[in-house]
């Protein structure tokens, strides 16, 4: 919803202020996290190169939690326990890209060719029955 500009921004901007960067340069700095936020967030979903996409995402979170959710600089005041909620989502959202970022091989939408360099449906059908196919793809998603 960020990425896509739905919700206004301005009152992120306002923070991002305060934290710090010249106000010159704060509408580029929104402007490449709406962008990490919109193309590594489909390219994640579609399973284009999913590792390199779950970097990136975590390259944008980990500074973007530490800035706009410091819970720690608001302890005592109203706003501390939405704070520390978003700091926890960022939190376990990270959790979960680096699951993805150390795991080989990651189901895709998009099925994978023969030809893929990655671990995935490499199958050859020389007159395996359907059953047989189903069973080596669903062995391709197995942890090693």
């Amino acid at each position: 919803m960020n990425g896509l500009g739905i919700i206004s921004q301005a009152a992120a901007a306002k923070e991002l202020v305060e934290h710090g960067p010249p106000a010159s340069l704060v509408p580029f700095l929104m402007l490449i996290a709406r962008t990490i936020e919109v193309v590594a967030g489909f390219s994640l979903a579609f399973g284009i190169y999913p590792q390199l996409t779950a970097v990136a995402i975590l390259a944008f979170l980990f500074p973007a939690t530490l800035t706009a959710h410091a819970s720690w600089q608001v302890a005592g005041t109203a706003s501390f326990t939405v704070q520390l909620l978003n700091f926890f989502k960022n939190t376990a959202m990270m959790g979960g890209l680096l699951f993805i970022a150390a795991t080989q091989s990651q189901p895709t939408l998009l099925p994978r060719t023969a030809r893929s360099n990655g671990r995935g449906w490499t199958i050859k059908r020389r007159g395996f029955s359907r059953f047989r196919t189903c069973v080596l793809i669903s062995n391709a998603y197995r942890l090693d």
